[in-house]
């Protein structure tokens, strides 16, 4: 089954994909928020064969939803009414930013490049640890 992720952000979405067996995740090109994003990620669903969604829900540390999280729960809706044969989840994503910058910085030194990379970096950990939780990985 191929997975997705996404990491929705107000600038940039990050997006990462599972292999068919869901035993690897690669990250792809982030999407622009401004630049028809929900008819990128159609594609991306068509291309790529998606069978289920993974959307990281940005909870506040106190574990209360703040703005982002609503933001991120109307984008599954959506996602949701346009393709109806696809399971769409939100999962917790809780520092996963923080942990993507940090191998960033350990593996790029280039900053432009970590800022290019990081909201994808986070939509595969937002995966991967679905995946793990589930006993996939």
């Amino acid at each position: 089954m191929t997975i997705l992720g996404l990491d929705i952000g107000e600038k940039r979405t990050g997006v990462a994909i599972s292999n068919e067996v869901s035993s690897l995740c690669t990250p792809l090109e982030y999407i622009s928020s401004k630049d028809n994003f929900l008819e990128k990620i159609s594609n991306i669903i068509q291309e790529k064969k998606v069978e289920k969604i993974i959307i990281g829900l940005p909870k506040l540390l106190s574990g209360k939803e703040g703005e982002r999280a609503k933001f991120s729960r109307s984008i599954s809706h959506l996602i949701k009414s346009n393709h109806k044969s696809i399971k769409v989840i939100l999962w917790d994503e809780r520092l996963t930013t923080k942990q993507a910058e940090k191998y960033l910085l350990e593996t790029i030194s280039n900053k432009r490049k970590i800022k290019e990379k990081i909201d994808s970096v986070s939509a595969v950990l937002i995966l991967e640890n679905y995946l793990a939780t589930k006993g996939r990985l």
